[in-house]
């Protein structure tokens, strides 16, 4: 299984989807807390509504893109933000910031792919602090899935997390609520 992270949805950097991978260890499930390493300094969440890959693809059309994807999931992922800049400057790969264990928070349930089109909204310590559409990407999840299959094949239960429009620094104690629709996906502290 791959994860599959979109960087520029909501930027204006680049002509097409860019992307990085991470293993599958960084996936962090059932809700369970997310515990900031010892050692990275600043650390940011990102969240990301998620597609999930129903079948095997390779150099897929955008309008053949739809049947690719099994339905949509929440994420969160946790980025180690002193360590990408350190990498940044030195021309290093990102991994160490961005793929460590327990990375990428994904919700258990999988909703119908339209459902993304509700929106989602991100709840810090139980204040809204973002609310977002996938309208508002630069890319569509179709263009993104036809991308990434020009690029790689994608396999069954590869994860493509859809990008972020903002980041959001976190502190031990604090409680992450992410809402795809008025559906509660993911809930979860951080230590």
């Amino acid at each position: 299984m791959k994860l599959i992270n979109i960087i520029n949805s909501y930027s204006e950097e680049g002509d097409l989807p860019r992307f990085y991978l991470k293993a599958d260890t960084a996936l962090l499930r059932n809700n369970d807390a997310f515990y900031i390493p010892d050692g990275v300094g600043r650390v940011v969440a990102e969240p990301h509504i998620v597609l999930k890959v129903a079948r095997l693809a390779k150099c897929i059309g955008e309008r053949f893109a739809p049947r690719c994807i099994d339905g949509v999931m929440a994420g969160v992922t946790f980025t180690a933000i002193d360590r990408l800049e350190e990498a940044r400057r030195e021309g290093l790969p990102w991994d160490e910031a961005v793929g460590f264990d327990h990375s990428s928070a994904l919700s258990l349930d999988t909703l119908q792919r339209d459902d993304m089109l509700q929106g989602a909204t991100l709840y810090i310590n139980n204040i809204e602090r973002l609310r977002w559409s996938v309208d508002t990407m630069r890319f569509s999840a179709d263009r993104v899935v036809s991308h990434l299959s020009d690029k790689m094949t994608l396999r069954i239960g590869d994860l493509i997390f859809l990008g972020s429009p903002e980041k959001f620094d976190i502190a031990v104690g604090d409680n992450i609520k992410l809402k795809i629709g008025e559906r509660t996906m993911l809930d979860f502290d951080i230590k």
